[in-house]
């Protein structure tokens, strides 16, 4: 299939520019410095033409899974749904985060069925040409729970799972350094009695001392072996960079303040924030807002966590005047860099020999709209 792109707002070398790209089987065969009309040209006009997204770390199916509390979705169409929403927000690939060792009072069996069904479900139907974009899997691997590790095992060098991060969300550290924050969290998610959240924070914390840093270990060495991209999660202080540094994470997902995120750069640890944390200007936990790192030059991917439709808005909300990056770098966020830090090297630009996967979408007093989605030269939306 042949697919031709021109458009006076073509991004490329990060730079908007009159560019004319073609694509054959899914690839980009030229990109010309000019613009082309003709009948079988899909002409952009002012819309902007720009490589499509890349969302390394999204829990939007597991609402679908669950789209109110006890109701369970057949798994292909909750997963289906899922996939028509990322390719509306412009999302061509996609790492579906699921949770595994993740438990918490309540919580611990509704993650667990999720994560098994999705898992299974998406491995076993991500090449069968059912879903518009490209998935692949993130494993969220809650660190202080005991056996995440053994959990993990047999999902090394799996096709399929292509990015891991290492998690303790237990109180008074990293993410919920609060605890008010964290009692606050989970009591408005799960209806805890003071009582019931008390031994849940007192278990929590004991299986953290116990089992987090066995965990980490032996998670990252696995990695390792199978080129795994690595990620940490909520780095908080210096020493937690330096451990993420030592077990070779080449992300690090939602620093929590200044000082960890300082570390991240200085490291060469692509920092990735929540698109939502842009758009609402701060985090819902109470840690460190985006905006502060990208003023700082520190903010290098952004993801849409828990709403895809915020991926593109925020990336274009970082050219805000108080914020000051430039377009290109700030679809860089969601384009170029998060392939990087997932080790793709087939995509993330506009470049011949990359993947045909473009973005076509409107900026004006309405705000940022998706007008056309194509993967591999395919329109999916």
């Amino acid at each position: 299939m042949s697919l031709v792109i021109s458009g006076k707002q073509v991004l490329i070398d990060g730079v908007f520019q009159p560019a004319t790209i073609s694509i054959d089987d899914g690839v980009i065969v030229s990109v010309l410095r000019e613009l082309k009309s003709g009948l079988h040209v899909i002409e952009a006009g002012e819309r902007y033409v720009i490589p499509g997204l890349i969302e390394l770390h999204t829990d939007n199916h597991e609402k679908y899974f669950e789209p109110r509390p006890g109701v369970n979705w057949p798994h292909m169409d909750a997963l289906i749904a899922h996939d028509a929403q990322l390719a509306t927000a412009g999302i061509t690939t996609v790492f579906d985060a699921i949770a595994i060792g993740y438990g918490v009072g309540a919580s611990n069996a509704n993650r667990e069925r999720i994560a098994a069904q999705s898992i299974d479900t998406l491995l076993d139907i991500r090449h069968q040409g059912v879903f518009r974009v490209d998935h692949h899997i993130h494993l969220r691997c809650e660190c202080s729970c005991e056996g995440t590790s053994a959990y993990f095992e047999p999902w090394a060098g799996v096709d399929g799972i292509d990015l891991v991060s290492l998690m303790d969300h237990a109180p008074g550290q990293r993410q919920f350094a609060s605890i008010d924050k964290y009692i606050e969290y989970y009591k408005k998610k799960y209806g805890y009695t003071d009582e019931a959240l008390k031994q849940v924070m007192d278990d929590h914390l004991k299986a953290s001392e116990a089992f987090s840093d066995p965990n980490r270990q032996a998670i990252s060495a696995l990695c390792a072996q199978h080129d795994i991209a690595l990620a940490s999660h909520d780095d908080a202080t210096l020493a937690h960079v330096l451990e993420s540094e030592s077990l070779g994470c080449s992300l690090a997902e939602f620093p929590t303040t200044l000082e960890a995120g300082e570390a991240c750069h200085q490291r060469d640890l692509l920092v990735m924030m929540g698109a939502p944390n842009v758009i609402r200007g701060g985090s819902h936990s109470g840690n460190v807002a985006a905006k502060d790192f990208a003023s700082c030059g520190w903010l290098d991917v952004l993801s849409s966590d828990y709403y895809p439709t915020a991926l593109l808005p925020a990336a274009v909300k970082l050219t805000d005047p108080e914020i000051g990056m430039s377009l290109g770098d700030a679809i860089a966020t969601v384009t170029e860099n998060p392939a990087k830090a997932a080790h793709f090297n087939d995509r993330g630009c506009l470049a011949e020999g990359l993947r045909g996967d473009v973005v076509l979408f409107s900026l004006d007093q309405h705000g940022v709209r998706v007008s056309e989605t194509y993967v591999k030269g395919y329109r999916v939306f």
